[in-house]
Formats: structure tokens, C-alpha cells, sequence
């Protein structure tokens, strides 16, 4: 199988296929088959370097949220699920969201994602997220965690997050020889830090009894889908499996740990990073 490329890369050319600079508006909303939130037909391309510029980075933001929370690094593996949780990972509002879903609504081909999920996600967030910056910047740490019931296999994972900060990725993709020595867990946080936990000998012992040929493995879609059914089953809003860490961040702060060692436990290279938790 060829090699995805590097994000920027996979970017640069998802860019060049939307790149509507001298093209006509008019003749591209005519032929792109979308339509915008008001039923009005839309332009498949950008057709200034503001939007071209913007499409760029916000992609680029995406692909790396993909990469270093997720394990995914071909976007076009991303899915809808993938895009929900990195505006989830975020304090936004409502029309910062929708901003960047017209953006993926005319690249949705490149992202595995149908123009249908594009439309439901839209009409999703509309109910859920906040229209005011400062209700935005509240915080998406979940209250409690303690009754979320999930399959043996799903609560490997969740435990991994919710009891020691571990990203998604790293919690669901665990090689047993490599990473698992007695009951400490060595893995490579964003920015390819190297890091140890020491785990309950009853997690440690999960972890290698739902391995397959010597890894355990998670499929990202399936743990975010159960988690979200357990969560909402407690009465609390889904905020993505990213809200878990705002929740360890906070209750290592309430328990006593400083913000640089929180900012330690959850891999930030920034202190600041670590604020937008704390909320």
C-alpha cells in the first residue's frame, strides 16, 4: 500500500483540487452539488487566497489532530467521526464551527466523508454548541465518570484516559513486547516524547489478556461510538473522547498536583496548553 505522505503533503494536494483562484464562482456552485446550511448552492473551490489561506491551515490543523490523537495519518481515513472530535477538542462557537465545516463540505471527498454526514453533523452542533465566546470557553471536562459502563475491551481504553491521561491513540493501540513490562506502559506522546506510567497489576493484566498476536488494539470509531452512548447514558453531554483529558487534568489539580505537574502528566510542551484545560 502507498504511503500517504506527510500531513502538509496530503494538505498541499487537497488544496491544488480546490484551488478556485480566476475560476468562476458562478460556474462552480452550478457544478459543485453542494449546497450551504440555507439550501443555496455553493462553490466546490476557493476563490480567494483569504479562504485558500484559511482552508490550509485549518486542514492542516485537522490532519495533525488526526495524527497525534487519533493514529490516523491518511486523512482520507479520517471520517466524520475524526471531525467531530477535533471540534470537539476545541473551545469554539457554533458559527467558528460551521466556518469549518463549509470548508470540509467542499473537500469532503478527500476526508472519506459524504456531503449527508457533513449536513447531520452541521444540524448536530447547531444544537450543541454555544452561539457566545464566553459560554465557548467553559469547560469540556465531563462531571463525573464514575458510572460510564463499557465492553472490557472499550474500558482499557477508557481507563487509560480517564485514570492516567493517555490521548486516544495511545490508548488504543498498545504493542504488549515493546510497551508493556510488568505493569509499566512506556509510550511516545505528541511530539515523540517517550513516557512511562506505572499501571494497576489489574489494568496491566486487561491489557495483555485483549491482545491479539501480541497487540492491544482499538478501533477508533468503534471506542468513540460506545463511549458516547455510556456517557450520554449518565445524563452528560458527549464532548469527544479528548473531554476525558480535560477531566484528568482537572481532577489532578483538585487532588493536589501543580499546573506544571499536570502539564508533565498530559505531555504539553507549554504550560500554557494545559490552561485551556483547567477551565
Amino acid at each position: 500500500m502507498a504511503r500517504a505522505g506527510s500531513i502538509n503533503y496530503q494538505v498541499a494536494n487537497i488544496i491544488k483540487a480546490h484551488n478556485g483562484i480566476g475560476q468562476s464562482k458562478l460556474e462552480s456552485r452550478e457544478n459543485s452539488g453542494l449546497k450551504a446550511e440555507n439550501g443555496h448552492k455553493v462553490s466546490d473551490k476557493f476563490h480567494s487566497y483569504k479562504s485558500l489561506d484559511n482552508a490550509r491551515a485549518d486542514l492542516t490543523n485537522l490532519g495533525k489532530f488526526a495524527k497525534d490523537e487519533l493514529g490516523i495519518k491518511d486523512m482520507s481515513k479520517i471520517g466524520i467521526e475524526g471531525v467531530k472530535e477535533w471540534i470537539n477538542s476545541k473551545n469554539i462557537t457554533y458559527n467558528t464551527a460551521s466556518n469549518y465545516l463549509s470548508e470540509i463540505n467542499k473537500v469532503h471527498e478527500h476526508l472519506g466523508i459524504s456531503k449527508q454526514e457533513v449536513k447531520e453533523l452541521r444540524a448536530e452542533l447547531k444544537q450543541n454548541l454555544p452561539r457566545t465566546t464566553e459560554l465557548a470557553q467553559q469547560t469540556r471536562a465531563y462531571k463525573s465518570l464514575d458510572k460510564v459502563i463499557l465492553s472490557t475491551k472499550s474500558d482499557i481504553a477508557f481507563r487509560l484516559q480517564r485514570d492516567y491521561g493517555l490521548r486516544a491513540k495511545e490508548a488504543t493501540h498498545i504493542n504488549i513486547e515493546r510497551q508493556l513490562h510488568g505493569n509499566t506502559l512506556s509510550y511516545s506522546q505528541k511530539g515523540g516524547k517517550l513516557s512511562e506510567i506505572k499501571l494497576t497489576p489489574t489494568l496491566a493484566s486487561k491489557i495483555k489478556e485483549n491482545a491479539v498476536n501480541g497487540k492491544y488494539e482499538l478501533n477508533y470509531k468503534t471506542y468513540s461510538r460506545e463511549l458516547k452512548t455510556a456517557i450520554e447514558k449518565t445524563g452528560q453531554k458527549y464532548n469527544g473522547t479528548h473531554g476525558i483529558r480535560h477531566s484528568f487534568a482537572q481532577n489532578k489539580l483538585e487532588t493536589g498536583a501543580s499546573k506544571q505537574e499536570v502539564s508533565e502528566a498530559m505531555g504539553h510542551t507549554r504550560e500554557e496548553i494545559t490552561h485551556t484545560y483547567l477551565r
